[in-house]
């Protein structure tokens, strides 16, 4: 209950304070990716909300950090694989021994084999 309501007085604020910066920057704003003309730009992009294209940037660097950790997880993803498969055929295997173990008859013991005794002192 404890963590809940910590978790709830972190994002509420934050919330908060993303909602209020979008209401401040309603004004719309044209990039441009021309770096050597400022005043007439040959490659720009329309004018949209400064605010949308921060929520953008943002989600482009969700994606582009979440591909990076699904990359970095591909090793450990391929031996899980190869494991499972061993643990499959290992399982096939004990079982097909289980079932030879159960279904052959077991071995008399022989009487007449000498007994091991301690002799007395």
């Amino acid at each position: 209950m404890k963590k809940f309501v910590l978790r709830w007085l972190f994002w509420i604020p934050l919330f908060a304070i993303v909602v209020l910066f979008m209401v401040a920057n309603r004004q719309s704003v044209a990039v441009s990716l021309d770096p050597f003309s400022a005043d007439n730009p040959a490659v720009t992009t329309p004018a949209v909300p400064l605010w949308m294209w921060l929520m953008v940037m943002l989600f482009i660097g969700l994606a582009v950090g979440a591909s990076g950790m699904w990359m970095s997880g591909r090793p450990h993803r391929l031996k899980a694989r190869m494991e499972r498969r061993e643990l499959k055929t290992l399982r096939k295997e004990f079982a097909a021994l289980e079932k030879k173990i159960t279904e052959t008859p077991p071995t008399s013991v022989d009487d007449d084999l000498p007994l091991l005794e301690s002799s007395p002192a």
